[in-house]
């Protein structure tokens, strides 16, 4: 039996990547489900579907078919905006703007050296405000423990629209769609199982979201920022939609790609400077 799932994964998969594959099924699934498992990822289902779940710093964060993914590049960003800026963000109100699994406003509330006072994720899919909650339940002993607020709403950035359960906030977080469109292909980077099995609602987007979320900057009353992005275009235009008055830069990854825009107008949040490797 082995063997034959081994080789049901090897007809997509490289033989490492097949075989830790393969054990992560056998580790989280019972035996009768294997066979099942391996047929969905020998058709590229996403094998945190699959699985249900997927870890992100300390948390185990669950996944569906329909919401985005957590990324290890959002996790290692996350973690590391914890470390820089954690005791700069405690009691401070946080949102995090295209929560999806709500993975980030997650990580941030249930961290113990943070202790912001209210924490709000928002999205405009209904199907991922559903799996936040289901997620902040799981995070529910931690949460209670800690005394952190946090709450999910619906909220359109196309619209600007603000989270009606606070008066504002003074950090706002966004991993927002930025793959254009004509970037959407195999032969631009993204993967197959990408391509057909993840909500396009999270990934396709470009420019003017880093438009919409820098006109929320002043609505809110944030005075500091950090958006994931896929391109330098969308840093710099980050840059270019600020007034002179903040302080903009760009982070790269562990890998050596442009992730982060980072920014901040209040020395408060100087500790910012420790993560931007590229001043915009």
């Amino acid at each position: 039996m082995n063997s034959s799932l081994l080789n049901a994964l090897l007809k997509v998969l490289p033989r490492t990547q097949a075989k830790r594959e393969l054990r992560w099924i056998k580790n989280e699934l019972p035996e009768e489900k294997w066979e099942h498992a391996v047929d969905q990822r020998s058709h590229l289902v996403p094998l945190q579907y699959i699985l249900g779940n997927t870890p992100f710093g300390k948390l185990t964060i669950k996944c569906a078919s329909g919401v985005l993914i957590p990324r290890w590049e959002t996790e290692e960003w996350c973690m590391e905006m914890k470390k820089s800026i954690g005791a700069s963000l405690s009691g401070k109100n946080i949102l995090d703007y295209c929560t999806g699994t709500g993975c980030i406003a997650l990580s941030i509330a249930t961290d113990s050296q943070m202790k912001p006072a209210n924490v709000i994720g928002t999205d405009i899919s209904n199907a991922a405000l559903s799996l936040a909650e289901e997620n902040k339940s799981a995070c529910q002993p931690v949460l209670s423990r800690l005394g952190c607020n946090i709450t999910f709403e619906r909220c359109d950035l196309r619209k600007l629209e603000i989270p009606k359960s606070a008066d504002g906030f003074d950090f706002l977080v966004s991993n927002p769609p930025y793959i254009p469109k004509d970037k959407m292909s195999v032969e631009c980077g993204v993967e197959c199982s990408v391509l057909k099995y993840e909500p396009r609602i999270a990934l396709v987007g470009n420019l003017e979201f880093y438009h919409y979320l820098t006109a929320l900057l002043p609505k809110i009353g944030a005075r500091g920022f950090i958006f994931e992005v896929g391109y330098k275009q969308q840093a710099e235009a980050t840059r270019r939609y600020l007034p002179n008055t903040w302080k903009c830069g760009i982070r790269y990854d562990s890998a050596g790609t442009i992730r982060n825009v980072i920014g901040w107008c209040d020395p408060e949040f100087d500790a910012l400077n420790g993560m931007v490797r590229e001043i915009l």
